[in-house]
């Protein structure tokens, strides 16, 4: 009899407890029907590997929703995520065109979370364009920063491998084989121990003067030498503003007075000299006349000569 009672409550504790199952299960679903929620939906240009249903959408780390479904969108190539927005959040969002979804991890356990936040500059041009009507109000995405590691991680290899490098090696060895062959030329190795020698002889010299003015006292010298720059920058001074240069300068104005009036001189002598040349020259065509005829000295020119008549 103590058998059945204590089975009989067994089997009043199961249905129970399945009651209370039941009616959490139905009101929790009843729940996220019944909540104040607002449907947005992104769509990400990436792979959202660690994202799953339920995952947390964050506005400015402020939780804000969660991921109600994840599909490929119409267009086959974009992930389309379906997201659950609290209303309180829903016209800030909805609202703001600086505002971008982005992927995020969630500490160190790979799953991800959305996080949407305000962006500026080339963020707010990279949202993915689409070519179909969003299924209900949209928040553009942005790449994650994964992604950007992951692009310039491509181009950087890209770069690495547009580089010629078994060129780059043929080069350099070229170059030192070229070098290892002038190494070995007997005229480097002439002309580096033509080197030694000057170093040497350098040493030498710089010796020897070393013990030519040792004990030699350079200071009266140095001061004999600021001295005589002293007079001469005085002299400067005195013949660029002083009576000395005043003096100078008049007296060559003088000379140069001196030697236009010279010239002018000349100028007047050449021509004398020239008229007498020409007169000398008169002279000698009249001797040379009278020479040949002296006759006209006293007389006129002859007559010309009377054409003979024709027989």
């Amino acid at each position: 009899m103590a058998t059945e009672a204590r089975k009989l409550r067994v089997g009043i504790f199961v249905i129970v407890a399945l009651m209370i199952g039941l009616a959490a299960a139905i009101w929790l679903g009843a729940s996220r029907y019944l909540a104040d929620e607002s449907a947005a939906v992104t769509y990400f240009s990436e792979s959202v590997q660690g994202l799953d249903r339920g995952a947390a959408v964050k506005y400015r780390g402020v939780p804000a929703g969660r991921v109600e479904r994840i599909d490929i969108a119409p267009d086959g190539d974009l992930i389309e995520v379906r997201m659950s927005i609290d209303n309180r959040y829903a016209d800030l969002l909805f609202k703001d065109p600086t505002l971008r979804a982005q992927l995020q991890l969630s500490g160190i356990t790979g799953l991800r979370y959305v996080e949407i936040d305000r962006h500026a500059g080339d963020a707010l041009e990279k949202a993915p364009t689409l070519s179909f009507e969003p299924s209900a109000p949209l928040i553009p995405s942005t790449p994650s920063q994964f992604k950007a590691i992951q692009e310039a991680l491509e181009d950087i290899y890209q770069r690495v491998m547009s580089i010629d490098l078994p060129g780059i090696s043929d080069d350099v060895r070229a170059t030192l084989q070229a070098a290892d062959q002038l190494l070995r030329d007997e005229r480097v190795q002439h002309i580096l121990t033509n080197l030694t020698n000057i170093t040497d002889s350098a040493s030498r010299v710089t010796l020897n003067l070393d013990k030519a003015t040792e004990g030699v006292r350079l200071q009266p010298v140095v001061a004999d030498l600021r001295e005589a720059t002293a007079e001469a920058r005085a002299l400067m001074v005195d013949l660029r503003s002083g009576d000395t240069g005043r003096d100078l300068r008049s007296a060559v104005r003088e000379v140069d007075g001196l030697a236009r009036t010279g010239q002018s001189f000349i100028i007047d002598l050449q021509g004398v000299i020239g008229r007498l040349n020409r007169t000398i020259d008169n002279l000698q065509l009249l001797s040379d006349s009278l020479r040949q005829q002296p006759s006209s000295l006293l007389f006129s020119n002859p007559p010309p000569p009377r054409p003979t008549p024709a027989r």
